[in-house]
């Protein structure tokens, strides 16, 4: 296809001897005498060259060059004027002009193979500007924050990926840059501020950890940080930092999940083989010294037998006590940021089914007295559960409310494939889809809570009530504090 050129020109012999050469060099001419005629063919026709005379219609020249590139930047203006003054190219290539060219034109030869030069050029600029719009879009859609530190410590790029992980947008963070700082857990701050400062030092070397944030929502999110240092000249510091920062908080709690379920597994299955192996000769030892004991009272010999049997026995009661998953560590808990912190875990699952979750929790909910991790499971079962009962794209809305000193959070879900499981069932759950729910009422019990299950029709219910938790004047000065450390 050939290239396109717009003559915008009022001498019409000089306007038709260019566009006679052009067209025999193999160009597509279109030609304008007028101001106004000319904006509209730029307009329409979207040229790849425009020649244009400053004095066209009287002098409209400049104020049409900066209409051009204002409408079409990336499309190459040349001047072609007889005003030889060098005020005149000074204000043409600040206004955007590829070139400036007096008449008369000498050698048309040579100014065609200039027009081809601007052309190659103009191409090439364009190839390497949607080139770079492409990667930027590309950057800005990454899974993984993109970020550009400064010597001062103070972000000055961050991609999209912000919003979704930090649940803060790019603009907020780069209008308060030094904030991002705040909201790093307190634990890991000096690591990562002493990590930045290692990379701005000559011969500095990439850098990757983990580190935890929190999140807008309120709840800690597991980050790993990885660094890219620039090539740089031998013994010179970088100016910025560049890197990216990924999102670990879901491989990182289910880890450790895993990690403790497969402990507890083990540990369930050595002391049942312990339990099993004590038990059976303690209780045939026991009988026996018992009988001696009837038979020969003052015998000392079976008083000691029985002495350490007794001994044997608690120590068996112990070592079964630690089946028991977790020690109980009741502090106040918040339920907004611990839900919207399971959300995050169980998302993709719900997104499989295309269910949608519908969370209702207001921000000034009083915390209830609980166990954060045991919290975090019970949610993770009874959400675990609605994914499984509630049919393809149906719904899940979780509401909270206050009664007396409970707080009472409710789990509805619709429609639902299967009935609920018995409350009575629960106690002794012996099939695999009851396991969850089981789990849940035991951990619900043990941090002084209660679970009750209801059904009706298509929707199915279940709602937990835990006891309020009346924070202590420390943890109201603490409170107090981390108010003053807010973001933004």
């Amino acid at each position: 296809m050939p290239q396109s050129i717009l003559i915008i020109e009022d001498d019409e012999h000089l306007r038709g001897s260019i566009t006679t050469s052009l067209e025999d060099a193999g160009f597509k001419v279109h030609g304008a005498a007028e101001a106004g005629v000319a904006m509209d063919l730029f307009v329409q026709l979207a040229p790849d060259l425009v020649l244009l005379d400053l004095v066209i219609s009287g002098d409209e020249g400049m104020r049409l060059l900066d209409d051009m590139k204002m409408t079409r930047p990336s499309t190459p203006v040349i001047i072609v004027s007889g005003r030889t003054h060098i005020t005149y190219a000074i204000d043409a290539f600040k206004s955007g002009a590829f070139d400036y060219v007096t008449k008369p034109i000498l050698s048309m030869d040579v100014f065609i193979n200039s027009l081809r030069n601007c052309l190659k050029q103009s191409s090439l600029r364009r190839r390497i500007h949607d080139t770079q719009e492409h990667l930027f879009r590309l950057v800005q859609k990454l899974p993984v924050i993109i970020f550009i530190i400064n010597r001062d410590l103070e972000f000055e790029f961050l991609n999209q990926a912000s919003t979704q992980i930090l649940g803060y947008t790019p603009q907020e963070i780069l209008e308060s840059p030094r904030s991002f700082l705040k909201r790093v857990v307190r634990k890991d701050r000096r690591r990562f501020m002493l990590a930045l400062k290692k990379s701005l030092q000559p011969e500095a070397a990439e850098f990757h950890f983990e580190f935890r944030f929190l999140h807008q929502k309120g709840y800690p999110v597991s980050l790993m940080v990885q660094s890219i240092v620039p090539p740089l000249m031998s013994g010179s510091a970088p100016d910025r930092i560049e890197g990216m920062i990924m999102d670990m908080t879901r491989n990182s709690y289910l880890d450790k999940l895993l990690l403790q379920n497969e402990k507890l597994n083990m540990l369930s299955a050595m002391t049942e083989e312990v339990a099993h192996e004590i038990r059976n000769p303690l209780v045939s030892l026991g009988g026996f010294a018992r009988q001696l004991h009837n038979r020969y009272p003052e015998a000392m010999e079976t008083g000691v037998i029985l002495e350490e049997c007794n001994r044997l026995e608690r120590l068996l009661q112990r070592i079964t006590a630690y089946l028991e998953p977790m020690n109980v560590t009741l502090t106040c808990c918040l339920l907004p940021p611990t839900v919207n912190f399971i959300m995050r875990l169980v998302s993709s699952r719900l997104e499989h089914k295309s269910v949608s979750c519908d969370i209702e929790l207001k921000d000034d909910l009083p915390p209830v007295l609980a166990d954060q991790e045991f919290l975090h499971r019970i949610f993770i079962y009874l959400i675990g559960h609605g994914a499984d009962i509630v049919e393809q794209s149906g719904s899940i809305r979780i509401t909270a409310s206050e009664a007396n000193e409970l707080v009472i959070v409710s789990l509805s879900m619709e429609p639902v494939h299967t009935p609920v499981t018995g409350h009575e069932r629960l106690i002794m759950p012996f099939e695999d889809d009851e396991m969850n729910l089981a789990m849940c009422l035991r951990l619900v019990e043990r941090i002084g809570g209660h679970l009750h299950m209801e059904r009706k029709d298509s929707l199915a219910r279940l709602t937990i009530s835990m006891p309020k938790c009346v924070p202590s004047p420390e943890d109201k000065n603490l409170e107090s504090a981390d108010d003053n450390h807010r973001f933004f």
